[in-house]
């Protein structure tokens, strides 16, 4: 990718912020200026919400790149939608999941940003991680219904306070640590496992990588969890500890089988100093350790 693709890529992600910049304005100066009902509230915002995203796509359409544009103005209409669900007062349970979906739409945002940013040779649709998998997006499915059930049966477990600031910490921690992975990779970094050795691709044990050998991993692990914690949603958070560590075992097991064949002793003796991060993972073990 050119310098020029790179910015055309960051300026469309930009441009999807207009129509969450015009809504929340108007929103503001409404609530500054204006006393309506909870019900008329709802129905100014939304119509707000549809206005603003049309006057967006029809102005800015010439100068952005639609593909990347739609992507990410779905994405910060999302956190929008979560933060006017936080600022609500008439549900306090939807409170809760207003933090869930500004913490899920940060985190595919940032994915593409921070590809874009550190990594812009492989950065694509794809890099939103929006179409991740069958099995990412049932899981998905399978917690907001868990969430929405529950919110009925037990709705004040979902106003739980603690249950709230304990998952969005672990969010925050993991999804921190996964950026400064890729920060720290750079354009070592990819959201695939390389099967061929570039020649470019390099070792990367510095910085979080002192630390743990896949700290985006380590992070995305942390962040999932917290992402059920938060939601208070106990069925989900068990699952989602055994599914994601039994995901990121065989990953990192496959991941490592190529790190080896790419770099040998240095990356075995990386190995035996600098744990996998995700727990009771060793990664791949290789027996016949003659490499050289």
């Amino acid at each position: 990718m050119t310098y020029q693709q790179k910015e055309n890529y960051i300026y469309s992600v930009l441009l999807s912020f207009t129509p969450v910049l015009i809504t929340s304005i108007v929103y503001f100066l409404l609530s500054t200026f204006v006393y309506v009902s909870n019900f008329w509230w709802f129905i100014f915002t939304l119509l707000i919400f549809l206005s603003a995203n049309l006057v967006s796509i029809f102005t800015v359409y010439s100068v952005m790149i639609y593909k990347i544009y739609w992507r990410s103005a779905l994405i910060t209409n999302v956190f929008l939608i979560g933060y006017l669900l936080v600022t609500q007062q008439s549900f306090p349970t939807l409170n809760t999941f207003g933090y869930y979906l500004m913490v899920l739409s940060f985190f595919h945002l940032s994915e593409f940003v921070f590809t874009a940013l550190f990594n812009p040779k492989e950065v694509s649709t794809s890099s939103f991680l929006l179409n991740h998998s069958k099995e990412y997006a049932i899981a998905a499915c399978s917690s907001w219904i868990e969430f929405f059930i529950e919110a009925i049966v037990f709705p004040n477990l979902k106003q739980n306070l603690y249950m709230r600031c304990i998952g969005l910490t672990l969010c925050l921690f993991g999804e921190s640590f996964r950026k400064l992975a890729m920060y720290t990779a750079g354009k070592n970094f990819n959201h695939y496992v390389q099967e061929i050795h570039q020649n470019e691709h390099v070792l990367v044990t510095k910085g979080v990588y002192r630390l743990v050998r896949h700290p985006s991993y380590f992070g995305w692990f942390y962040w999932s969890i917290g992402t059920q914690i938060l939601l208070a949603n106990p069925i989900c958070a068990i699952l989602y500890t055994l599914v994601s560590w039994k995901f990121f075992k065989s990953r990192i097991i496959y991941e490592e089988y190529y790190l080896i064949k790419f770099f040998g002793s240095q990356y075995t003796t990386y190995q035996k100093k600098v744990s996998s991060g995700v727990p009771f993972v060793k990664g791949f073990v290789l027996i016949d350790e003659s490499l050289d």
